[in-house]
């Protein structure tokens, strides 16, 4: 009895340990080689149109991605020794937006000689067009004939970025177009944080002749703000202005 008693001891406590060790097994294949998709695995799965991006996950694949384009871009005097470059980009991927993408603004003279180059970053929100207002570029006597902006770098695009909706009334135009009057709105129920309001002045065959910028540093949700531009000596032959406003990302 005492050797049979032994031998079920034994048996039994192989079992647990056998047991215990196929649960770890178990666990490890689990924890190691069987994962649910996610969009950080370094592994095209689930929804993904790429490596860890498109489908579900809020990284924007390069091949399905397009880049920034620039709609014009020009430079205003705005002082006998400085300018200010404006342009206007396009977005054209919808629901997307990517941060500090780098680019290059090049003024040339009439002999399409570089005079000066400005390097910056630029936020690009989830909306068409974004305003570009560089102001206080000094040229010395030189004077700008031609304007170049080029991003230096492909953006990171991404999904699911949530900003406020921010609108513009009560814009007020002086018919000499030395100043420019709005109010921005926030419709949101989030708080926007250092937008930024541009303005860009038009004559009649819609070239841009003047451009400038305002920083709103907090508007509440669901609150407003007035926001002024002015042009010193007004700017002749103005028949439209733009104004937009757009909270950083």
């Amino acid at each position: 009895m005492a050797l049979k008693w032994s031998f079920r001891r034994q048996f039994l406590y192989y079992s647990v340990s056998a047991l215990v060790m196929v649960v770890l097994a178990l666990a490890v294949y689990q924890a190691f080689f069987n994962n649910a998709p996610s969009c950080s695995d370094g592994k095209r799965n689930g929804t993904e149109t790429g490596v860890d991006c498109g489908g579900s996950c809020s990284l924007v694949c390069a091949a399905e991605s397009h880049s920034p384009s620039v709609l014009w871009a020009r430079a205003f005097r705005s002082s006998p020794q400085t300018y200010t470059a404006a342009a206007y980009v396009q977005n054209l991927n919808q629901g997307a937006s990517a941060r500090a993408v780098p680019y290059s603004l090049q003024l040339f003279d009439d002999k399409n000689l570089l005079i000066v180059e400005v390097e910056g970053t630029l936020d690009i929100p989830p909306v068409n067009t974004i305003p570009v207002v560089v102001p206080n570029i000094n040229v010395g006597v030189r004077v700008v004939a031609r304007t170049l902006m080029t991003f230096t770098r492909e953006p990171v695009w991404q999904k699911g970025v949530a900003i406020p909706t921010l609108r513009i009334q009560n814009q007020k135009l002086s018919q000499d177009a030395a100043l420019l009057s709005a109010t921005v709105y926030n419709d949101s129920n989030i708080e926007a944080r250092d937008a930024v309001a541009t303005a860009v002045l038009f004559d009649q065959a819609g070239v841009a002749r003047a451009a400038s910028k305002s920083l709103v540093p907090r508007l509440v949700r669901k609150g407003s703000q007035d926001v002024v531009f002015t042009w010193g000596g007004g700017v002749p032959d103005i028949i439209r202005a733009e104004i937009t406003v757009l909270p950083s990302i």
